[in-house]
């Protein structure tokens, strides 16, 4: 097999508990059970992981990050560290006496 596409996701899967080597990794837990007997199976993945397929003298299907290339997810982390600092900045310099129960970082 020739090598994978940009897209590809670097990390090994399955991915463990506490995983943080991507900065952009969303934590989705999947539950699976093959037959009754066998108990339900919890497998932690990324929300933006899929499946890809390339061509190299036959189809191949390999970890695809819906995000694209090292270069997009990267800048996407900055982004989302530029829109996290600014959301917070504009918290702290506001003059409102009680912000209520703003949550900290934006969904």
């Amino acid at each position: 097999m020739g090598k994978l596409p940009g897209d590809a996701c670097p990390f090994p899967r399955p991915f463990p508990q506490g995983f943080s080597e991507c900065a952009v990794f969303e934590e989705v837990a999947l539950r699976h059970r093959r037959s009754v007997a066998v108990r339900e199976v919890k497998m932690v993945s990324c929300r933006s992981l899929t499946v890809g397929t390339f061509w190299d003298g036959g189809n191949h299907h390999y970890g695809k990050c819906r995000l694209g290339d090292s270069a997009a997810r990267l800048e996407l982390a900055k982004n989302q560290i530029v829109e996290r600092h600014t959301y917070i900045t504009s918290l702290a310099d506001s003059d409102r006496e009680d912000p209520g129960l703003t949550p900290i970082i934006p969904q």
